[in-house]
């Protein structure tokens, strides 16, 4: 297929995505909520003001676009259509993408001329006859394009701007770049990866470490180690090159010389919050505010991002079983079923009007299972991309692998919600379309082969012949192919279930909760985690501004352990005062022990002795069950104040 030809049916797919895209727009009447109504406000701020505002911590691209529209007199449904357009196009670099690499991928099948020098031309390779790989490269990457083009939960999301979309749409365009000019302008290769890279970065930070991401494509294509190294050089060059404007701009505004956003720390410590398992709350911005004495859009915003960072490193610290736990947890938000990604288009409360919420709302059972096993499908043909590739040793065709892990090995580490996953599942369309068309065809062949040796061992075969007119061209990697996506199947299955189950395991056990303490007049971190109890649940659970000690039926006592990690000394008397709040059976004869004092009360005035010299401070806590009774029995224990020895 020449050039032209593969750039004719790009554009073809893009028209595809956009018109439908652009149909679910005009017929799903979105209302601006969530991050999309974020943006719109910091564009229309900028618009008017002719500077980011204040609170503004994320990357630039997308509200820059936003705030031309709006200068241009557009509203809601412009700033929608820019969605519709990443979206559409985004086909378009896609398909050039899984073409090109599947024809550098491929290697030469029996019958073909291999790259074997030429015969009175020693050193010459001869070319292979590549009319049936571009046949089968052409069709692979159509069904990448077509399955890309009708991805139900992308149609969905293009009418809830984001910049999920337009920085995948990017990173496609960037490789579509390097592969297209890899074999033949190596360095205008590079360097427009790399500019497109440093495109994508202002619409999202993570893609700027990606453009280190090019030396695979050039380790498959097996230049060089100098070649790699070079190639890869040049296109991170220009990937900064084309950040340094907002780097400049970070200088002159914050004082600091740097080029991505400034709420990475924010986001770790929101994804690793142990009070909500992850997720957003109010409660945390409220210990925040109170620990250091910033909100999270304080200024200068670089300082308050890295107060941020190490909050959440200590929490990531405390307990590592808890911290792998929500690794697994984040995994499986990254790659649950998509009816999660129709939550921020259709079914989140506000996000549509109330007639149309009723209608979806009617048909939600066909609409989420519409999504969800069109996931499976895409998940299937993954797994059989995967295996075919490493089967036929096309190693060109996993090139986009790396960037979808890289992206999701960020989120699990940091935070994750299920729209965070459609940059990494775009970017693996390609493979899919592969595994789709390489596992149909391998299917056929092998169907072909039994039928045959059945109706040659059958009576009849003499009068039915072989099915079809002439035989296929041999593949004998289609059997390994098949069993091999089996596999991979088997085993993405198995790796779910053992995630799922495993972390669900982890968290139940190592449950802990964070709560601010007022301690000597200061603000101090105090961290409650399980005591004896470990192997069965933990006793601990977060309920800001509190933690709650839960003791369950057939439990008589349980054992908790309160630390305060910046309190490294102290000595002598302590006296502490808290709120007690009941919840389950009846607490009559129930007791709280903390600091070797029992209470039993509604509120617990403690007073006590302390002798430490080295290390954070620990105090023991238990919860005693009342004689006869059974059920769960909890006790929240709030508004904690601790006065020691030596206090003004």
């Amino acid at each position: 297929m020449s050039h032209g030809g593969r750039w004719r049916i790009g554009l073809m797919l893009a028209l595809i995505a956009t018109t439908v895209r652009l149909a679910w727009t005009l017929a799903v009447p979105t209302i601006p909520v969530g991050d999309f109504a974020t943006y719109r406000e910091s564009a229309i701020y900028l618009a008017e003001f002719g500077h980011l505002d204040a609170g503004f911590v994320y990357m630039p691209g997308l509200i820059w676009l936003l705030a031309v529209l709006h200068a241009l007199g557009g509203e809601v449904l412009a700033a929608k259509m820019l969605g519709v357009l990443f979206g559409g196009l985004a086909a378009w670099p896609l398909y050039i993408v899984a073409s090109r690499l599947l024809v550098n991928g491929q290697r030469s099948q029996p019958g073909q001329a291999g790259l074997s020098e030429q015969p009175g031309r020693p050193g010459l390779p001869v070319q292979p006859d590549l009319t049936g790989v571009a046949r089968s490269s052409g069709g692979a990457a159509l069904v990448a394009g077509l399955g890309y083009a009708l991805w139900p939960a992308g149609i969905a999301l293009s009418s809830v701007i984001g910049t999920d979309i337009p920085t995948a749409a990017i990173i496609l365009l960037a490789l579509s770049l390097l592969c297209s000019w890899g074999d033949t302008r190596p360095l205008l290769a590079s360097a427009a990866f790399g500019a497109a890279m440093g495109v994508a970065a202002y619409f999202r930070a993570v893609a700027l470490p990606l453009a280190i991401l090019s030396a695979t494509y050039w380790w498959v294509r097996r230049v060089g180690l100098r070649a790699t190294i070079g190639r890869t050089a040049l296109a991170m060059s220009l990937t900064v090159l084309l950040l340094l404007p907002w780097g400049l701009r970070n200088r002159r505004q914050s004082g600091e010389f740097y080029l991505t956003d400034s709420h990475g720390g924010i986001t770790a410590l929101m994804g690793n919050d142990p009070n909500t398992e992850g997720t957003y709350s109010r409660s945390l911005g409220a210990m925040f505010l109170r620990l250091t004495g910033r909100t999270f859009l304080t200024e200068p915003h670089r300082e308050t991002d890295r107060v941020a960072y190490r909050l959440a490193v200590q929490f990531m610290k405390f307990d590592p079983a808890w911290t792998c736990a929500m690794v697994a947890l984040r995994i499986e938000r990254l790659f649950a079923p998509e009816r999660g990604l129709l939550y921020w288009s259709v079914y989140r409360p506000g996000v549509v009007p109330p007639a149309t919420a009723a209608w979806f709302n009617q048909h939600r059972p066909v609409i989420t299972a519409l999504a969800d096993w069109y996931y499976l499908l895409f998940v299937f043909c993954l797994c059989a991309g995967l295996a075919f590739a490493v089967v036929d040793r096309r190693w060109s065709v996993l090139v986009p692998l790396p960037f979808a892990l890289t992206l999701a090995v960020t989120y699990a580490l940091f935070v994750a919600e299920p729209r965070y996953r459609v940059t990494t599942e775009v970017l693996l369309f390609p493979i899919a379309g592969f595994g789709a068309w390489r596992f149909g065809g391998a299917a056929v062949l092998v169907a072909q082969r039994w039928w045959r040796i059945a109706a040659r061992r059958s009576r009849i075969a003499s009068v039915v012949g072989p099915p079809s007119g002439r035989d296929e061209a041999p593949d004998a990697d289609a059997p390994r192919g098949l069993a091999a996506t089996a596999a991979t199947v088997a085993f993405v299955i198995v790796g779910s279930l053992a995630l799922g189950r495993g972390g669900a395991a982890l968290r139940t056990r190592h449950r802990w909760a964070a709560t601010v303490w007022q301690v000597d007049g200061r603000p101090e971190l105090a961290l409650w985690r399980g005591g004896t109890s470990v192997g069965g649940p933990s006793p601990v659970w977060g309920a800001p501004p509190g933690a709650v000690l839960r003791i369950g039926p057939g439990q008589g006592r349980v054992d908790a352990e309160i630390i305060l990690p910046d309190i490294k000394s102290a000595r002598g008397s302590f006296q502490m005062e808290a709120s007690l709040g009941w919840r389950g059976a009846e607490p009559g004869g129930a007791s709280v022990t903390i600091g070797g004092v029992s209470v039993d009360s509604h509120a617990i005035a403690v007073r006590g002795s302390i002798e430490q010299t080295r290390g954070p401070l620990r105090i023991g806590a238990h919860l005693d069950r009342p004689a006869g009774a059974d059920g769960f029995l909890e006790v929240v224990i709030s508004e904690v104040t601790l006065t020691t020895a030596g206090a003004p």
